[in-house]
C-alpha cells in the first residue's frame, strides 16, 4: 500500500473476517479508519492479478469475455464461471511485467472492482470492503474516499460498480446451479502437440457438454431460451475456441523470454 504501508491502520478493529480471492488485507471501509485515505494512480494497476491463471466472471459479461478467454467452470460441486488467463504456470498471460493488462482486451469485472468489494453482513445487508494491501490506496490520495461524512463521487461510482457486480453474482450462482442440476457439466482436457509429436496436457477443465445439451427436451430448452440462459450457455461453449489462442500466446511469450 503506497505511502501508508508503514503505519498500522486503525481499521484493525474493522477487520473483515473472511477470505476474499486476491484481497490480501480486506477491511471494512469506514470514515473513522479511512477518513484521510483514498485512491492514487497505480503504476502497476493489475500487478495483483499477475500470478493467477483464472478470474471469476459473471453471466452478464460472458458475451464480451468469451471473445478473448476460454470460460470454464471451477468444479462440479459448486461451479463458478472462470475466465482462463493462464495455463500450466501460475502466470497471467495478459498482464505484463509493468502490471498492465494487454491493450484492447476485456478486463474481467472482478479485477476492475479491486480494491473495493462487497461483503455479506447480517441478513441481507452488505458492507463495503477495501483491500488495504493495494498499491492504489494512499494516505496522500489524488481522490479521497470521503467528502465530508459521505463517500466522494468517485468512490461512490466505484462502490456502485461493485454493487452491480454483486447483484450479477447472484444470478450467476443461480445459472451455475441450473447447469449443474441439468447434468450438463462434463470434464474435458486440452492438449498441444509438441515438436517430437507427443501430446502435452495443457489443462483439465469442466465445461458444458454439447451432446448433453442436445439431449434436453424442448420444454427445458425453451425455458433456457426465455430466461437468457441459453445465450450464456452458447457463449461459454464458443469461448472454448480461445484455448488455441491462449496456447499460442503462451508459446510466443516463451519464445520472447
Amino acid at each position: 500500500m503506497s505511502d501508508s504501508q508503514s503505519t498500522e491502520s486503525s481499521a484493525s478493529s474493522q477487520r473483515f473476517d473472511g477470505g476474499m480471492f486476491l484481497y490480501d488485507k480486506p477491511v471494512l471501509l469506514s470514515k473513522e479508519a479511512h477518513g484521510n485515505m483514498g485512491l492514487s494512480r497505480s503504476e502497476q494497476p493489475y500487478a495483483f492479478v499477475r500470478d493467477v491463471k483464472g478470474l471469476p466472471v459473471v453471466v452478464n459479461e460472458l458475451q464480451t469475455a468469451q471473445k478473448h478467454y476460454p470460460i470454464v467452470f471451477s468444479d462440479f460441486e459448486n461451479p463458478v464461471l472462470i475466465a482462463v488467463v493462464g495455463i500450466i504456470d501460475d502466470k497471467n498471460l495478459f498482464v505484463n511485467d509493468a502490471g498492465e493488462w494487454a491493450a484492447d482486451l476485456y478486463v474481467p469485472s472482478y479485477a476492475r472492482c479491486h480494491p473495493f468489494a462487497f461483503a455479506h453482513r447480517e441478513g441481507d445487508e452488505f458492507a463495503v470492503v477495501i483491500d488495504e494491501s493495494s498499491n492504489a490506496i494512499s494516505s496522500s490520495p489524488e481522490v479521497p474516499f470521503f467528502d465530508g461524512d459521505d463517500l466522494s463521487e468517485v468512490t461512490q461510482q466505484r462502490v456502485d460498480f461493485c454493487g452491480q457486480l454483486n447483484e450479477a453474482k447472484q444470478s450467476t450462482i443461480a445459472f451455475c446451479q441450473r447447469i449443474k442440476d441439468l447434468g450438463l457439466l462434463n470434464g474435458q482436457r486440452v492438449t498441444q502437440t509438441t515438436d517430437d509429436g507427443s501430446e502435452e496436457k495443457i489443462a483439465d477443465y469442466v465445461s458444458i457438454d454439447p451432446s448433453r445439451l442436445n439431449e434436453l427436451d424442448k420444454d427445458t430448452l425453451q425455458e433456457l431460451h426465455q430466461d437468457g440462459s441459453l445465450s450464456a450457455i452458447f457463449a461459454q461453449l464458443f469461448s472454448l475456441e480461445n484455448w488455441n489462442r491462449l496456447i499460442a500466446r503462451r508459446n510466443r511469450l516463451l519464445e520472447i523470454n
